[in-house]
């Protein structure tokens, strides 16, 4: 019997194609309509390929691109446009650079930018040599929906408010490329499309102003809640004696959507502690406003937790473990025990987060203070010497000024993006106080705010194509040739997240015989070897996937050409009666030492292999 039509019965038996499904497995999936213009395009690799050759074009215009690229996939950044359909193909080359073979043409749709989408958005102050290269991913809160920018403030990708409740306020971007962000009482985390990945259940009611993500896959949170409580002396006389006061209690909930940490501000603050001004105010409509948190962050380093709580204008510092309250900065007016004695001398604070250096970094608003002039500020704190320092602050202009909303981050060159909240900028800065970058943005008579915006490469931090240096063969019939028994793959990484990759190996039976992990770096190729001597030759399938984003899996099917053939047991490279007497023999005698008689491939030998064998047999 011919090796190659009994592995063609063999890989029919096992319900599995003859090669590695061509364009089985590539992305964009075909008619995709995106809401974006940054496109990763990756398609499965053509055998004895030096390189490709990715065609684009542009249906509605008639502009077509070609890009040379050595590996299966590319991330093209500056050729789409919005409201245009895209036809693609792939051509790949020899080493003498003649086409190989090309695939058919597949098509996508960047949609049309929504009518809600800002009708004015102007750069100034740009300083390309100061600047941190990326996208602005930001919330047009005032808008209700999301979107990012690039450096001349070109649109680049939009959350479709029509997605959600109401609206979708972004407040981080993950490094598995999905965001998060909330809705009227609801948190999310989407994909790059819009799709829902997780939403809080019903019983963490009132999600407001934050939710975030940790490394271990929990999401933190603020959300409302109301009790019953005296009505300090400043109520209005006209109201009863007890009012409802709202607070806020900071959760953990996994991705199941169970809580698995609280921390109750009724349950750790004193009653006696509160602003005055929300007792005067309060009209017996509603609740009164006792704390107002807007941010929660979780510093896993030290097994913290910081909270910004607005209307009291104080930071908390949590022990995670513990729960105890570890010290409050801020305002000591409306706090009965002091911790540190310096007046930093802000007010309503927002976006509270820990720096790598252990430094707190926030947006002071600085409302309710004279004069009202917003900004950024970064607090080293010695608890030991109950000490607090401003290691750095930048001062808003007049016309800047944002009573509510605003963040501040700090960026990988060392800068600072300030989210200037409710006057429709977002800056750059350096240490230096340069503006480096200046974003204004409005919509005509709507007024624009924001909450949030971040900087990042690019919207792809996980892009990567899985590829077999010894993929030989042709379109029709491919194969991996092992080179003293050993098979490579290579991750070409055009992401920009680090992180460890998981791999595994499985036989036609979906049995996983070797796994292991490899770490890659960003915009890296790794290359990794498998060890296939003793495996028969079959179909197998590689499965790769980072471990920060198991959604990415990607697979190879192959066929191997390996040193044994499935049924030759005797290794006289014909299939006869006499491997049946002796798979026979294993089989009664529990032997399992000759792999070639595991022609299912479950991982015995049994009668079942007996009936394989003999069909091959009788079909030849």
């Amino acid at each position: 019997m011919e090796l190659n039509s009994y592995m063609s019965y063999i890989q029919k038996i096992i319900l599995l194609a003859v090669c590695a499904c061509l364009w089985a497995d590539f992305h964009p999936e075909n008619g995709a309509m995106l809401n974006y213009t940054q496109v990763f395009i990756r398609w499965e690799q053509i055998p004895n390929t030096e390189s490709y050759v990715l065609s684009i074009q542009n249906i509605s215009s008639g502009e077509t691109t070609e890009i040379i690229s050595p590996h299966n996939s590319n991330l093209v950044t500056n050729f789409m446009d919005w409201n245009s359909t895209y036809n693609w193909s792939i051509c790949g080359l020899d080493t003498n650079g003649e086409n190989i073979f090309c695939s058919e043409i597949y098509s996508f749709d960047v949609n049309p930018l929504p009518d809600y989408f800002p009708d004015d958005i102007n750069v100034s102050n740009y300083d390309e040599s100061l600047y941190q290269d990326g996208v602005t991913v930001m919330d047009y809160e005032s808008l209700n929906f999301s979107g990012g920018l690039d450096k001349d403030g070109n649109p680049i990708w939009f959350a479709d408010k029509d997605g959600f409740e109401e609206r979708f306020v972004f407040t981080q971007f993950l490094k598995n490329g999905n965001m998060v962000g909330f809705g009227p009482g609801v948190g999310y985390e989407i994909d790059l499309d819009g799709h829902i990945v997780f939403e809080t259940p019903p019983d963490v009611n009132s999600v407001h102003h934050d939710i975030n993500k940790t490394s271990n896959n929990t999401y933190f949170l603020v959300s409302a809640t109301v009790e019953d409580q005296y009505c300090p002396e400043e109520c209005n006389p006209n109201l009863p004696d007890e009012i409802p006061w709202q607070g806020d209690i900071f959760r953990e909930i996994d991705m199941d959507g169970n809580e698995i940490w609280s921390w109750n501000t009724f349950d750790y603050y004193d009653l006696t502690e509160y602003n005055p001004y929300y007792v005067e105010i309060y009209n017996g409509n509603l609740e009164m406003d006792w704390t107002h948190s807007n941010s929660v962050f979780f510093d896993e380093n030290a097994g913290s937790v910081f909270v910004s709580v607005r209307n009291l204008s104080r930071i908390t510092k949590i022990d995670y473990a513990s729960k105890d309250l570890i010290w409050n900065m801020g305002n000591a007016d409306f706090m009965n025990e002091i911790y540190f004695e310096e007046d930093l001398n802000f007010s309503q604070q927002h976006s509270v987060q820990v720096l790598d250096n252990g430094n707190l970094l926030f947006f002071d608003n600085h409302r309710y203070l004279t004069p009202e002039l917003s900004r950024c500020m970064e607090i080293s704190y010695d608890e030991s010497e109950y000490s607090v320092e401003i290691v750095w602050e930048h001062q808003l202009p007049e016309n800047m000024f944002s009573g509510s909303r605003g963040e501040c981050d700090r960026l990988e060159n060392g800068n600072t993006l300030i989210t200037a909240g409710r006057s429709g900028h977002i800056l750059e800065v350096t240490p230096d106080h340069e503006i480096a970058w200046h974003l204004e943005f409005d919509n005509g008579e709507i007024f624009t705010s924001s909450y949030r915006s971040e900087r990042i490469p690019n919207l792809y931090p996980v892009a990567f194509a899985l590829s077999m240096n010894e993929y030989a063969g042709d379109v029709e019939n491919p194969f991996v040739e092992p080179i003293n028994g050993v098979i490579t793959a290579n991750i070409h990484n055009s992401g920009w997240s680090e992180g460890w990759y998981l791999y595994g190996l499985q036989n036609a039976s979906g049995v996983e015989i070797i796994s292991d992990s490899v770490f890659v770096q960003p915009f890296e190729d790794v290359l990794f070897n498998i060890d296939v001597n003793g495996l028969p030759s079959s179909t197998y399938s590689l499965e790769v996937y980072p471990d920060h984003a198991p959604d990415k899996l990607q697979t190879f099917e192959f066929s191997l050409h390996g040193s044994i053939f499935l049924g030759d047991l005797n290794s006289d490279g014909d299939l006869n009666v006499l491997d049946i007497v002796i798979l026979a023999n294993l089989i009664l005698t529990g032997d399992d030492s000759n792999p070639a008689g595991d022609l299912n491939q479950d991982g015995s030998q049994n009668i079942l292999d007996i009936v394989l064998l003999v069909n091959i047999i009788l079909e030849n």
